[in-house]
């Protein structure tokens, strides 16, 4: 029978079964609680042991049966305000194959669970108890059982930190796992109502490639200044200064400080706007129509570069004019000049935007916009500490229509760069890299060649050679590890992660879209590097990808799951000694990754450096 046709039908089975079945007895025991110490200390990890025994000849689906209609094997506390919980560790489960059943994983015999605990610092020393259930379904080969809840109670006390304490029931403890690995600090106490079976931990984020976004974005600012409906303004407003100062430098430079700080947070107030209102726009990249829409306004704001057509703002605006001899003025006349250049960058701002929302972070957002507005305000503040220099700067001419041409290009790279889920169809995998590297290569011959046709000199000549070289030459290499699948990925589903983690396997599971840049630079610079792909080959690590590029993708679930707001890039490692999850969200380094997954294949704490921090799953 097709296994799509035999998991449903297994799942009915399975109610028939149970509903057939008339009340009896039980056919599980709540074995033993333990406690790992004679008594809890106050801020000492501890440990508590439930046992359960399935009866002979009968079977228990595990914690991660691999239909999820099945019950799973779950143990829940009751919340107790003097004490603090890990997440359970649950055993892995058994293959088995029934020939009317299919292939389960399951429990059997002794079923030990062991639970992190940790006493409150403020909590009064003297008796307490903890408690809980179990809930199961017993099974043979033929039938299920009525399903079964166990409740537990174990009484201890909580004494002073330096009291001394004893180990108990080192039998039962024998198997637990090592100190450190399940520590209350590194996992989040159960939460009521909702399931504590997975509980990340993060790990510190790559600020060098956070630097190159908000390098990028302070370069575009500069830039800003070079197109033709604003450089003419660039050096008037900086004489303007030094002229309305009355000739004194410090003046001058002040009334530059307070149009630099107009124009800043005017940009600030774009990014709070647009990213502080709505705290998701990654998420948007998922709906086909607002890929399509990005794509649509990045060509045509690209023509508009290009000159094909002009984007005009209403008169009533350029006939504002502040003072240029007070600080209020210069500050109101930084907020004009952002406005109006808004016709000839708007596109690049757009293009800059859309990188900001791909990253998922409404933080780095923000600070994109504000650094575009730092790069944009810096020229003005320089010169207007230097007059004489503003005096000798270009008004207009073929350099400003270069730089003109280069950001129309650029904005149709990002518009070839955003088509990628619309033609994933007939164009994926490395043939849409190298296609998006050709038009790369050609807007690079583009852009040399009206250089020639613009510039006689050979001293811009060899700059925008030299720059489009560096570009083919950075774009090149990050192309290429793109394009390259040096191990093999296998789709995301839970019931290959279950399967997974029942086998006592280790996991990565990688989050990404087709939408996401930052995605492709962690695959392309991390994941696909060789320290990364001989780590995964050494370590038999099982490579599932979770493609979220769709909003009804497979992995979508558990995305939200483990970060609240969906977020990605993310990298979750499922390590072979417990089943809370490493994450790496964001942008990380090869370093980061390969501590990671040393950590979880060798049952480890992760080292200090790595600024463990603890999150609840979203």
């Amino acid at each position: 029978m097709p296994t799509t046709l035999r998991r449903p039908l297994h799942g009915i089975l399975f109610v028939l079964l149970a509903l057939s079945v008339a009340a009896g007895r039980e056919h599980s025991q709540l074995e033993k609680t333990a406690l790992r110490d004679s008594a809890l200390r106050l801020g000492h990890d501890s440990m508590i042991a439930v046992v359960v025994t399935v009866d002979e000849g009968l079977h228990a689906q595990s914690h991660t049966p691999l239909d999820e209609n099945l019950i799973k094997f779950e143990l829940k506390l009751d919340e107790n305000p003097k004490l603090k919980f890990g997440a359970p560790v649950y055993p892995p489960g058994k293959i088995e194959e029934y020939p009317d059943l299919g292939k389960l994983s399951v429990y059997t015999g002794s079923v030990v669970v062991y639970i992190p605990v940790q006493a409150n610092a403020d909590a009064p020393l003297g008796d307490v108890e903890v408690s809980g259930k179990v809930s199961l379904q017993a099974c043979d080969d033929r039938r299920c059982f009525q399903p079964e809840q166990l409740k537990f109670t174990l009484s201890t006390k909580i004494v002073a930190a330096d009291a001394a304490v004893t180990p108990t029931d080192t039998d039962v403890f024998k198997d637990a796992p090592k100190a450190g690995a399940t520590s209350v600090d590194a996992v989040a106490p159960p939460v009521p109502k909702t399931s504590s079976e997975t509980v990340p931990a993060t790990i510190r984020k790559d600020f060098g490639y956070v630097l190159f976004q908000l390098g990028v974005a302070l370069f575009a600012g500069i830039l800003f200044n070079a197109m033709p409906c604003v450089l003419p303004v660039l050096p008037l407003k900086a004489i303007g200064f030094y002229n309305a100062a009355q000739h004194s430098r410090a003046k001058s430079i002040a009334f530059g400080a307070w149009f630099s700080i107009g124009v800043i947070a005017t940009f600030a107030v774009f990014g709070v706007l647009i990213f502080g209102v709505k705290k998701d726009w990654g998420q948007l990249f998922q709906y086909r129509s607002f890929q399509i829409a990005i794509v649509v306004i990045l060509l045509g704001l690209s023509a508009s570069t290009f000159g094909i057509f002009t984007v005009k703002i209403p008169t009533a605006i350029y006939n504002v004019s502040p003072r240029h001899d007070t600080y209020t003025g210069n500050f109101m006349f930084g907020v004009l000049t952002a406005v109006l250049s808004t016709p000839c960058t708007f596109g690049v701002f757009v293009s800059l935007l859309a990188w900001a929302i791909a990253t998922g972070s409404t933080l780095i957002g923000v600070m994109m916009l504000v650094t575009v507005g730092i790069g944009m305000a810096l020229p003005y503040l320089i010169l207007s500490a230097f007059p004489n220099l503003a005096r000798k700067f270009p008004r207009t001419g073929a350099a400003g229509e270069v730089v003109k041409l280069a950001m129309a290009l650029m904005l149709l790279v990002a518009a070839a760069y955003f088509m990628r889920p619309l033609v994933s169809s007939f164009l994926h995998g490395p043939a849409f890299w190298w296609a998006l590297y050709t038009v790369i290569g050609l807007s690079a011959l583009v852009l040399v060649g009206r250089t020639f046709q613009l510039m006689p000199n050979v001293t811009p000549r060899f700059v925008v050679i030299a720059i489009a070289c560096v570009v083919l030459y950075g774009s090149g290499i990050l192309i290429r590890r793109a394009a390259l699948e040096p191990f093999k990925w296998e789709p995301f589903s839970e019931s290959a992660l279950a399967a997974a983690q029942s086998q006592n396997r280790l996991v990565l599971v990688e989050f990404t879209a087709d939408w996401c840049m930052n995605c492709q630079y962690v695959e392309a610079a991390v994941l696909h590097s060789n320290q990364i792909v001989k780590t995964v080959g050494d370590r038999d690590v099982l490579m599932l990808k979770a493609d979220v590029t769709r909003g009804d993708a497979a992995g979508r679930p558990l995305l939200d799951k483990l970060d609240r707001a969906g977020s990605i890039p993310l990298t979750v490692i499922y390590p072979k000694w417990k089943k809370d999850p490493v994450m790496l969200n964001g942008i990380y380094s090869v370093t980061d990754l390969q501590n990671a997954i040393d950590a979880s294949a060798n049952g480890q704490s992760l080292p200090s450096a790595a600024s463990v921090a603890a999150v609840q799953p979203g």
